[in-house]
């Protein structure tokens, strides 16, 4: 091992520890609960070590962002071909729908297992928290999943032909919205995983062309 290695080691670590920290916090009592010192006593380090690593609190913020947009991308990379896409009526769809109907469950599921994360990803509860180019570009990443699924059903005519960011765009709104809405309580349905299941569909509808 290299010396460069050996001191390269200890500092990974902490940053790393200092990320988990921070998650854990985030995952207890949101974003507004995150300070330098907390940080750093429940990762076990002294509050320089922030500094040092991250430049301040905002900073460690701003990391858990492209923290948070990555795992989102990861989890709506949906390569899954089956027919998963019911429509009301119980007609299977096509691949490419069957691919977006996935990955906007997936979405949801996100956001109910991760709420303080989608909340300081979409909900800026730290409005002088000014996203880095490099959450920026997560955060587009994860979306391009979703243009991308969009684009091959265009280029098939599963999906009516049109832009497909515009497309995508007009999807996302529907799912954020929905899930934005039942995370704060605002759902008044039954069943509310049967709910969104129907939106996905009505969704898919009106851009399909089967």
């Amino acid at each position: 091992m290299t010396p460069t290695a050996r001191q390269r080691t200890p500092s990974l670590e902490v940053r790393d520890a200092l990320l988990r920290a921070a998650r854990e916090l985030l995952d207890q009592a949101g974003a507004q609960a995150l300070s330098v010192r907390e940080i750093a006593t429940r990762a076990g380090v002294a509050p320089m070590g922030v500094y040092k690593r991250f430049g301040s609190k905002n900073g460690i913020l701003d990391a858990l962002l492209v923290e948070g947009f990555t795992e989102l991308g990861t989890a709506v990379a949906s390569t899954h071909r089956a027919p998963l896409w019911d429509t009301p009526t119980g007609t299977d769809g096509l691949a490419p729908l069957a691919s977006i109907a996935a990955s906007m469950h997936r979405y949801r599921a996100f956001a109910l297992a991760n709420p303080s994360m989608y909340a300081l990803m979409f909900d800026r509860p730290v409005p002088e928290l000014v996203p880095s180019p490099a959450s920026l570009a997560a955060a587009h990443a994860a979306f391009e999943h979703l243009v991308n699924a969009v684009r091959l059903g265009v280029a098939t005519g599963d999906i009516h032909p049109g832009e497909p960011i515009e497309i995508a765009q007009r999807l996302w709104a529907g799912i954020h919205g929905a899930i934005s809405l039942e995370l704060r309580g605002m759902s008044f349905v039954t069943n509310p995983t049967a709910h969104y299941t129907n939106l996905v569909n009505t969704l898919l509808l009106g851009i399909s062309r089967g």
